[in-house]
């Protein structure tokens, strides 16, 4: 039944190994063996690059992802990354060409070394972000070793997972052809079905399939977000604990169908397949090639989640108010100034600003809304990132005039209102919250763009060194990197993040969320971490999380 697997990478062949005749480490798994690799520097053993479904592309195109059923006798190589799946060449970073697939749907394993099976050791499986357009796991910027030998050092050992997932159009298609067939929402049938193996497989590995925690940033998190909340919150067991960094399940794109034909449209120009009977066949008979090199010159847009009636009925939104979601603890957070990356620039002033609110995707920001926000964010640097500064809008005319009152709005709109919404909706359901501001400045970086987003990930994933600069500059951030690291560890075990404080870490007790008394850790290397009250912009925010954050609405 499950699950078959090969290690097409890049262009090395997948290789069936004869019976293992090293010491290299193995895994059986449902369908068969494994062999992978060990690292010497972090005492580990790794499986790369082993598939947990068919390969998507041909006739599989815009399908769900399904399952390979045959088993092999022998070894299968496992010691390299698969496939990244097709994304745009300008995604950060790129992945070139000749290291796409369609075949991508890939899982990977890092646990510590001679791991047995039966060990039931607990599981952190990352989902990596890039606005559901881009990313892949083969990324330097998500090796797991870090976090994984991390646990090991605090004598709570970890097995670290990672996967693929279809992205952007591949992934996200939305018509109507394709809702008939019952194949919306593809790529979120990709990281089910990921889940899934695991829970399969992943005993075979050493580790809990009761003990599963799933961990994101950005589009990630929104992937987790949208997840906790598929099925009307039906609980199947494939996860235990979540982790959301910079993102959830409001705040995030989910747009509706009528949105799409105009673009659904030049894809099939661009594709040759307009006039065709069977559109949606006939992009499944356009050869990849074609494809990727017709995808280059398309426009540029982020195809969404769609509320399809079946892995949702209604928005996240309205579930959340509902309380229809799969209850299980939740770590959540953003970073103190997240619009200073994604903000729109070039606004000069408020009618700029104003012109913005309500020309992207107008219907989502009426024109009585725009002015509402702009008087909630008026243009004082108390309410503008990086929120330390003093005021002096001339040092970022490469930006706009208006940037960072921009960027506190983009911020708040997308990432920082929806993290307290969710925070106090699941609370209110009864469900354990843990809630985060990061406000750590990268080292050698300019402090005048604030602590942006994604900014955190180096620290989380304990891959610091070389990017923060030389010892003794970054001791704080590898002690505050640790800090959290051991947080989200003690949280993978116990589903609490202070098991293990007072024993390395420097972190302050971490309070449950609360809401008579909300609170947030302030993740800061160079004054130490702080607990605050989760009251700041209040009445803003507020206003904020009455809209239809479910839309994308700020460019």
């Amino acid at each position: 039944m499950l699950i078959s697997a090969t290690t097409a990478v890049l262009s090395i062949p997948c290789l069936c190994l004869a019976a293992a005749i090293d010491t290299a480490p193995h895994a059986t798994t449902v369908n068969g063996t494994y062999q992978g690799k060990y690292l010497d520097g972090y005492d580990q053993d790794v499986f790369l690059g082993m598939r947990f479904a068919l390969d998507t592309g041909g006739q599989n195109r815009f399908r769900r992802p399904k399952y390979v059923d045959q088993n092999w006798d022998g070894v299968k190589n496992a010691t390299v990354y698969g496939f990244a799946c097709p994304q745009n060449a300008a995604t950060n970073p790129p992945f070139p060409a000749n290291q796409q697939s369609e075949d991508c749907l890939t899982i990977n394993v890092v646990r510590p070394a001679g791991t047995q099976p039966g060990a039931q050791i607990p599981i952190l499986a990352w989902i990596y972000g890039g606005g559901l357009d881009g990313g892949g796991t083969s990324d330097p910027r998500y090796n797991l070793s870090g976090i994984v030998r991390l646990s090991q050092d605090m004598g709570k050992p970890i097995i670290g997972v990672s996967f693929n997932y279809r992205l952007n159009k591949l992934g996200f298609l939305q018509t109507s052809q394709l809702l008939q067939e019952g194949n919306s929402n593809a790529a979120m049938h990709d990281m089910r079905l990921a889940l899934m193996w695991i829970q399969a497989n992943i005993a075979a590995f050493g580790g809990n399939p009761k003990k599963v925690t799933i961990w994101g940033e950005s589009g990630g998190a929104q992937a987790i977000g949208l997840l906790l909340h598929a099925y009307d919150g039906k609980n199947e067991g494939l996860y235990h604990g979540a982790i959301m960094e910079s993102g959830g399940p409001v705040g995030a794109p989910v747009s509706p169908m009528t949105f799409y034909p105009a673009y659904y449209q030049r894809i099939l120009d661009n594709m040759g397949c307009t006039s065709a009977k069977d559109q949606i066949g006939c992009l499944r008979a356009v050869p990849f090639s074609t494809w990727q090199a017709q995808d280059a010159k398309s426009d540029w847009l982020i195809w969404n989640p769609l509320v399809d009636g079946d892995m949702w009925t209604e928005y996240p939104s309205i579930t959340a108010a509902k309380g229809k979601f799969i209850k299980v603890p939740v770590i959540i957070g953003t970073n103190s100034d997240e619009g200073c990356t994604f903000a729109a620039r070039g606004l000069d002033n408020e009618t700029a600003i104003w012109q913005n609110l309500i020309n992207y995707r107008h219907y989502a920001i009426r024109p009585t809304m725009a002015n509402k926000i702009l008087e909630l964010y008026p243009d004082d640097v108390a309410h503008d990132p990086p929120y330390y500064l003093n005021p002096n809008p001339v040092i970022f005319p490469d930006r706009g005039l208006a940037w960072r009152r921009a960027a506190a709005i983009a911020g708040d709109l997308a990432m920082i209102a929806p993290r307290r919404r969710v925070s106090e909706q699941y609370t209110k359901a009864g469900q354990k919250v843990f809630s985060y501001r990061f406000d750590a400045l990268q080292y050698g970086q300019d402090p005048r763009y604030g602590v942006g987003h994604f900014q955190n990930v180096v620290y989380t994933f304990q891959n610091i060194s070389g990017l923060l600069g030389p010892l003794p500059a970054y001791a704080k951030d590898k002690v505050l990197s640790q800090d959290i690291g051991r947080a989200y560890i003690s949280f993978v075990y116990d589903h609490d993040p202070n098991t293990s404080r007072g024993k390395d870490s420097t972190l302050p007790y971490w309070p449950q969320y609360n809401l008579k008394n909300p609170k947030n850790i302030v993740f800061n290397a160079s004054h130490g971490s702080w607990v605050e009250d989760d009251t700041y912009r209040k009445k803003a925010m507020a206003y904020l999380n009455q809209v239809d954050s479910d839309l994308q609405i700020f460019a």
